[in-house]
């Protein structure tokens, strides 16, 4: 039996809703922000309880615009989480701000009281990732947020469908950005982004910003790039909303099968209160990650090692390294993902139980 990571394949139903979608766009013919652009930013400022959200052309374009519309840059410093795709970091350093790197809690995410220790009169921001679909301590992240008057910024991109204290993702903080690529759990077929906020004047600059600066596509105040969201993946995102609780859901059944089955074998990353996980990865603790890996991929069942390298590891962030992300560093050196997606049969789930056991009871 083989058992992918992912599956981004889309099945025939899939296909045909698709592309009846496409093709409404192709007789319409507005490319660029058209009917279904505007629909999609309507539906999902609903879904993630915002005032405002803006389509871009991907998640690295919502961080990057966020950072130049808050006006984040040289002489800053942006406190965030070592354990993430190295984007969110690139976003804020490519306008001259500073990384400052907080270790994580036990849930993977940015641990408050860390950021509280390390702000400073040059912290400008807060940059929280929800890692592998947990959302982070966004209670005691706002409380420092306002008492410091330091705006917070969600990265959502892992994590949309999941919830925190009965809230969405992408509720959090003064901003949040959410990439929907196609390894995401709201997934494009291909890039594509948002940005969510309820400030009025920030959605008046970022529409201006992810257009080239433009105002009213005639004037120019603030230079910018254009960071435009194609209709087509609208279209598309658009009937992949209509699934996207399904997804989750079965994620998550999935997940909790895994939690029962192998919890006297292994360990996981905790799970906070009031808190529904999205699983963008399924991920487990263990001492004997590469013997681990390779037996699972030598039964093809895809795992994989994933963020190994922690952000201020690599090279051009290497200076940035601090001594105390012991938590983050355990995390590099011992987490293992294995396949939970939602295209995964009751057969493959089992036989991944029934391999991990194996593993652990005749392997070692």
């Amino acid at each position: 039996m083989h058992v992918p990571f992912l599956k981004l394949s889309i099945s025939e139903n899939e296909q045909e809703n698709i592309l009846l979608a496409i093709k409404s766009v192709l007789n319409h013919g507005q490319f660029i922000q058209g009917p279904e652009h505007n629909l999609l930013e309507k539906k999902v400022a609903e879904l993630c309880n915002r005032k405002y959200c803006i389509a871009v052309g991907s998640g690295t374009d919502a961080l990057f615009l966020t950072f130049k519309v808050l006006g984040i840059g040289r002489g800053q410093e942006v406190i965030t989480t070592p354990l993430s795709w190295i984007a969110s970091t690139n976003a804020f350093v490519m306008h001259g701000a500073t990384p400052v790197f907080a270790d994580i809690d036990n849930t993977l995410n940015i641990d408050p009281e860390h950021v509280d220790r390390l702000i400073n009169e040059k912290t400008a921001a807060i940059l929280a990732v929800d890692y592998a679909g947990h959302p982070a301590n966004y209670e005691r992240l706002v409380e420092i947020s306002k008492k410091y008057k330091i705006p917070l910024i969600e990265d959502g991109s892992q994590a949309f469908g999941a919830k925190y204290n009965n809230q969405t993702v992408g509720s959090f903080g003064l901003v949040s950005c959410i990439s929907m690529n196609p390894m995401k759990p709201l997934s494009a077929l291909g890039e594509a982004g948002v940005i969510l906020t309820d400030d009025s004047l920030l959605y008046e600059q970022f529409i201006a910003a992810r257009y080239s600066g433009m105002v009213n596509k005639e004037l120019c105040y603030k230079p910018s790039i254009n960071c435009r969201m194609d209709t087509i993946q609208a279209a598309i995102l658009l009937e992949k909303l209509k699934n996207y609780e399904k997804v989750t859901h079965r994620r998550q059944t999935i997940a909790q099968k895994y939690i029962q089955k192998l919890s006297p074998y292994v360990s996981f990353p905790s799970i906070s209160a009031d808190t529904s996980h999205a699983y963008y990865l399924f991920l487990l603790y263990t001492e004997h990650r590469e013997s681990l890996f390779n037996f699972l991929n030598e039964n093809q069942i895809e795992a994989r090692i994933r963020d190994s390298i922690l952000i201020p590891s690599q090279p051009c962030y290497e200076h940035y390294d601090s001594v105390e992300l012991k938590k983050a560093r355990q995390a590099a050196d011992l987490l293992l993902a294995i396949p939970a997606h939602e295209k995964m049969t009751d057969e493959q789930v089992e036989f991944v139980i029934l391999k991990v056991i194996e593993f652990y009871e005749t392997k070692l």
